[in-house]
């Protein structure tokens, strides 16, 4: 069953019982893969059941997800007519399952909280864990009623509800549940939601603007559009009023009209390079990652001359992206951006240069130089450094070649070399002529041209595991366990010394692949969102409460942690 206690969501009856093929947490090593081989299939098997959380009725249909990061594993499935569920041939690893149903709350397995992350379970090879039960509540509903300047129904608006949570390093407005457009009457439905504080927005394409009549009747262009507005009519998103709904509760009567205001029309010339043909588009990128969600950016094509002209753009900041087609290729095209703010006055003039990008190339290696992976196991990436606007979870890059060599194209901004290697391997370092860049941001020329990284990956790992525990000495499983260090230079958008980890269904949490260092600090506490620990405000908050931690080389420390009330 599912209560809402003090605006928190607890989930009851969710129970697991396993068949051990081996204890929990003792997973079977990684196999090493030769070249040409094929990965091995998973023996592992989880089963359990979906119901209703307020009746226990079996949920029928429902997705079920089995996620394993470690492993770079994902499995899926429906659930059958008593809401039962079978995933198969799985890999051992740490598993998170989510179950999702229309009109449901999505939850994760052993989740409490709204935004907070469920329990794992540790699946080892061979393992069947069986009798798994989740429990969704039903979702919480928000209904209401969209007009013009005049009052009347607006029909094909979009409507969003967005709530505040933590996403690059920041909390931020973001998206929640199901977007939905307005019907002839105007009103709107959005279904499905957790309890607590929502922003509701509605906004109307471009293509809806209102046109200056020029004469003989005929249409000019578009000079006033409807800006996107939130509850009660305000088009700044800060002065918003929240909407609070409960578990399973339906809030009506949320109505609102959208404003006008004068859209603009943006032009200028593209500059390129000697020979390179111009033809592209520019897009308009709205730096609001909110202004993203709720509208598509606008394009126009770039003339022979280099000349442009986007029209009907909103007040705000805006990117200005273009990409030219030349005689390159491969995703080193040369690359322009340029910043604007609009404020409902035409802007002309604009000049944007292409340059072309920078390249990182290099080699995934071995720290003792045998071969005990594939190569489509490994991912090399570039993220940018600091994600804002239309650059918030912009990446670049992915598989490496088949022999361990890869190329980064395409670079325009700052930022830092990522990587993603199987479960059972770490990253030791990322080098260059002897310079370490594994938590060094890149800052390359246009064109620049990097060669010989060395990615060097180690089985060898430094990390902590143990158990959290309250006042009395009992286990918490509802507990997230933060290790950061104490660095602040270090408290940036997915550093590698920041980590969190809930207990399992055993009460155990395990946290791999840390730098060595003695400058780490880890605490144990309750309702921490998700994403919440890359926030530097937060962190600084948690000092005082953590206690320190150091760790060696290739160091396997256990801690029996105090959960912090």
């Amino acid at each position: 069953m599912a209560i809402l206690h003090a605006g928190v969501l607890v989930l009851i009856a969710i129970t697991a019982t396993a068949a051990v093929a081996q204890p929990a947490g003792q997973r079977t090593p990684p196999r090493m893969i030769q070249p040409g081989q094929q990965a091995p299939v998973g023996t592992a098997v989880l089963r359990g059941v979906v119901v209703a959380a307020d009746t226990g009725a079996p949920i029928r249909r429902a997705q079920v997800r089995a996620s394993a990061p470690g492993a770079q594993e994902t499995r899926t499935t429906l659930t059958d007519e008593q809401g039962r569920f079978e995933l198969r041939e799985l890999s051992g690893g740490r598993y998170t399952i989510t179950a999702s149903k229309g009109g449901f709350i999505t939850l994760q397995y052993g989740q409490r909280r709204p935004s907070e992350p469920g329990t794992p379970v540790d699946l080892a090879a061979g393992q069947t864990i069986e009798k798994l039960v989740v429990g969704l509540p039903r979702g919480s509903v928000i209904t209401g009623r969209i007009v013009d300047e005049f009052g009347e129904p607006l029909t094909g608006a979009q409507v969003r509800v967005l709530r505040y949570g933590y996403a690059a390093g920041a909390r931020r407005l973001l998206p929640a549940g199901q977007s939905d457009r307005t019907d002839d009457q105007g009103t709107f439905r959005v279904f499905g939601l957790p309890p607590g504080e929502y922003v509701v927005s509605a906004t109307l394409n471009e293509d809806r603007a209102l046109f200056r009549p020029r004469a003989g009747g005929a249409d000019d262009e578009a000079t006033t559009g409807y800006a996107p507005t939130y509850f009660p009519g305000t088009t700044n998103a800060g002065d918003a009023q929240r909407v609070t709904v409960g578990l399973g509760q339906e809030v009506s009567g949320i109505g609102f009209g959208l404003s006008l205001m004068p859209l603009a029309k943006v032009s200028g010339r593209v500059v390129g390079l000697a020979g390179l043909e111009l033809a592209g588009m520019v897009m308009a990128m709205p730096d609001d990652m909110v202004r993203q969600a709720m509208s598509p950016p606008r394009g126009a094509a770039v003339n022979a001359d280099g000349t442009f002209e986007l029209r009907g753009l909103a007040p705000g900041r805006y990117t200005l992206a273009v990409g030219a087609r030349g005689r390159r290729g491969g995703g080193d095209e040369p690359t322009g951006r340029a910043s604007i703010t609009v404020s409902g006055v035409d802007l002309s003039g604009i000049t944007i240069a292409l340059a072309p990008p920078a390249v990182v190339r290099g080699v995934v290696v071995t720290d003792t130089g045998a071969v005990g992976l594939r190569s489509g196991q490994v991912r090399v990436s570039f993220t940018p450094a600091q994600p804002a606007g239309a650059d918030a979870f912009r990446n670049r890059g992915g598989g490496i070649n088949g022999d361990f060599t890869f190329e980064l194209a395409g670079i325009t901004e700052p930022g830092y070399l990522r990587v993603t290697p199987p479960a059972g391997w770490f990253l030791k370092a990322i080098l260059r002529d002897g310079q370490n860049l594994t938590d060094e941001p890149l800052a390359l020329e246009p064109g620049a041209q990097i060669n010989g990284v060395r990615v060097v990956l180690t089985q060898t790992a430094s990390g902590v595991s143990g158990s959290v525990r309250d006042d009395r000495g009992a286990a918490v499983l509802d507990a997230t366990v933060v290790v950061f260090p104490d660095d602040e230079s270090q408290w940036v958008f997915q550093s590698r010394f920041i980590r969190t980890a809930r207990p399992d269904t055993s009460g155990r949490f395990e946290i791999t692949g840390l730098p060595a260092g003695d400058d780490y600090r880890v605490v144990a506490l309750q309702g921490l969102e998700d994403g919440q620990a890359t926030d530097p405000v937060f962190l600084a908050s948690l000092r005082e409460q953590s206690q320190r931690l150091s760790l060696t080389e290739g160091e396997a420390k256990s801690l029996d942690l105090r959960l912090r009330q």
